[in-house]
């Protein structure tokens, strides 16, 4: 179904919300009102909020950086925190876009950061993994890997957990900086990395990696719970709900296992389209973004295909499913889109300058965004 412009429909909001605020309670136990701490919004990647400003939008501010904008923004304290391939970390005043600080590293910035405390964590090509005072931006600790750290951090039972290019796992202590744990994901050296970000839920981690496996973990100890292979590499993060991990692989197929022993629920064969995005998760329904520029809508249960959505290009952003009915998505064509997410028609949209590989975050009835033409955009309701 191609998208078709109309305004947005208010109706079966109550609906909306009543359920929005019930996966709130569920997904987002960390998150506070108003915030959207880490990697699409909480430690399970459940890129839900429960309310969106309605569009259409206006542009609020735009902020440059000097380099192309991968990771997505967190927003904490009534600031925003993103990377930049330009090697620093920034931290922005959400309500003006002003640059609070910035912190430079020796290394292009892909990482999402994760706000905990007064604490901001991100990784960098640079090969470490850093805690910065989200306040001041000054150096807390920096914890040295042996690759670059491009996947975005989770944080959880005291713990900052990221993985490294040099194909291991980390858990390290969010007050020193000193490792807890470390586990190896079997790989070949050459052609081979951790791209996927981790996840947490109910005392396990789990993380994937381009060797094509799905893992695991005990987040306190680090012993293997399980682990799965499917077909090929795996570039998307785990997404967990409801008892079930849900992640795609470039093997072409979308997976969902049982987040305790990781029993294939079911798995859906996807032709000739491959997926690089984290499945969203919202009500009954798993939203997933693709190569080809389908936004494609799933029952959880047993993945039958309900909706599929095309877009101009492709769709590496993690979309964001919104309990009053919006769907927030960045696409390669540079535009980010707001959809209506019972008919999918399109609401609004606005034309960045590079493609948009960011997530959306939203906080305090505003949507931000990075953009590949170096800038971090807010936009807030027009009218």
């Amino acid at each position: 179904m191609q998208l078709e412009k109309r305004p947005l429909r208010k109706r079966k909001t109550v609906l909306f919300l009543a359920l929005g605020a019930a996966l709130s309670v569920f997904c987002a136990p960390e998150a506070m009102a108003g915030d959207w701490p880490m990697f699409l919004n909480t430690q399970t990647h459940s890129s839900f909020a429960e309310k969106a400003p309605v569009p259409p939008y206006a542009l609020k501010w735009k902020t440059p950086t000097k380099g192309p904008i991968y990771s997505s923004p967190v927003v904490s304290g009534n600031k925003v925190f993103i990377g930049s391939y330009d090697k620093k970390l920034y931290a922005l005043d959400a309500s003006t876009g002003k640059v609070l600080w910035s912190y430079a590293t020796e290394g292009e910035i892909l990482s999402t950061p994760a706000v905990s405390g007064n604490k901001v964590f991100f990784g960098s090509k640079d090969s470490n993994i850093y805690a910065l005072d989200a306040e001041s931006g000054k150096l807390l600790w920096k914890h040295d890997t042996d690759g670059g750290v491009m996947t975005s951090p989770v944080v959880a039972e005291g713990n900052v957990y990221a993985a490294s290019m040099d194909l291991y796992f980390y858990a390290v202590n969010i007050e020193t900086g000193k490792r807890v744990w470390r586990m190896k994901l079997p790989d070949y050296e050459l052609y081979s990395g951790i791209y996927s970000s981790p996840a947490y839920s109910d005392g396990s981690v789990y993380i994937a990696g381009k060797n094509g496996a799905i893992y695991s973990f005990s987040a306190k100890s680090g012993g293997r719970n399980w682990w799965k292979r499917t077909g090929s590499a795996i570039y998307s993060s785990p997404t967990i709900e409801g008892g079930r991990v849900y992640i795609a692989s470039y093997d072409r197929t979308i997976y969902a296992l049982d987040a305790k022993t990781g029993k294939f629920a079911w798995r859906k064969n996807l032709g000739n389209d491959i997926v690089y995005a984290t499945p969203a998760v919202f009500g009954d329904n798993l939203y997933v973004g693709f190569k080809s520029g389908y936004l494609r809508i799933y029952d959880k249960k047993n993945g039958s295909e309900k909706k599929a959505y095309k877009f101009p290009s492709e769709l590496n952003s993690t979309p964001v499913v919104s309990g009053n009915g919006i769907i927030l998505v960045g696409c390669e064509d540079g535009h980010l889109y707001a959809l209506d997410a019972e008919t999918g028609v399109q609401t609004w949209s606005y034309a960045t300058k590079g493609g948009v590989h960011s997530s959306p975050a939203v906080a305090d009835n505003t949507v931000f965004i990075g953009s590949e033409d170096g800038s971090i955009y807010a936009f807030a309701p027009s009218r």
